[in-house]
C-alpha cells in the first residue's frame, strides 16, 4: 500500500538542513526566484522541545508549479551547509507545526505513542486502520532485540516514529 499525500490542499515545502540561527530573510533569499505565499510569513521554523531551532522549516508557495521549481533548490549550498528541500503540504505542515515546540501538547507526553496520534496522524490516508491493540512494553536502552512491530523510538519525534513503524509493518509502497 502507498502512504501518499496527493490531493492536499496547499502547496508546501519542507526545508532540512538549514543554520540553527538561519532567518526568514534568509530563506527568502534562499527561495528569492519562487512565490512564497504571504512573504516572511508563509516561512514556518520547527523548533525542538526546548524552543531552539531544529534547523527545519516549512515554506508554503503559491502553486504546485513554484513546489517543482523550489524542489530543484534541493541540496544547494546556504552558508557552509547543503540545504535539502522535500515536497509536503498544509497538513503535514500543521501537523507538525501543533506538535512539536516546547508549547506541544506532547511534551508532557511520556514517551508512549497513543492510539488516537497514530490514527489522527493516518487518517485521510488511502490505507485501512486496523484494530489497534496497544500494550505498553519497557525495552532496555541496550537491547537491540526488536520483535516485529516494534521500532526505537529514542531520538526521534512522532511523525518519524510513526513513519519507521509503518515501514517496519510493511506499509509503504
Amino acid at each position: 500500500m502507498m502512504l501518499s499525500t496527493e490531493g492536499r490542499e496547499g502547496f508546501a515545502v519542507k526545508v532540512r538542513g538549514l543554520p540553527w540561527s538561519c532567518s526568514a530573510d534568509e530563506v527568502m533569499r534562499f527561495f528569492s526566484d519562487r512565490k512564497i505565499q504571504n512573504g516572511t510569513s508563509g516561512i514556518r521554523f520547527i523548533y525542538t522541545r526546548e524552543g531552539r531551532s531544529s534547523g527545519e522549516a516549512f515554506v508554503e508557495l503559491e502553486s504546485e508549479e513554484e513546489v517543482n521549481l523550489a524542489l530543484k533548490k534541493d541540496r544547494e549550498t546556504m552558508g557552509h551547509r547543503y540545504v535539502e528541500v522535500f515536497k509536503s503540504n498544509s497538513v503535514e505542515m500543521d501537523w507538525m507545526l501543533k506538535h512539536t515546540g516546547p508549547n506541544s501538547p506532547d511534551t508532557a507526553n511520556d514517551g508512549f505513542v497513543r492510539k488516537e496520534e497514530i490514527v489522527q496522524f493516518f487518517s485521510g490516508l488511502e490505507i485501512v486502520v486496523a484494530e489497534l491493540k496497544f500494550e505498553p512494553t519497557m525495552i532496555p536502552l541496550e537491547s537491540s532485540w526488536l520483535c516485529s512491530g516494534q521500532v526505537p523510538m529514542i531520538g526521534r519525534g512522532l511523525a518519524e516514529g510513526i513513519i519507521a513503524l509503518a515501514g517496519e509493518l510493511g506499509l509503504k509502497g
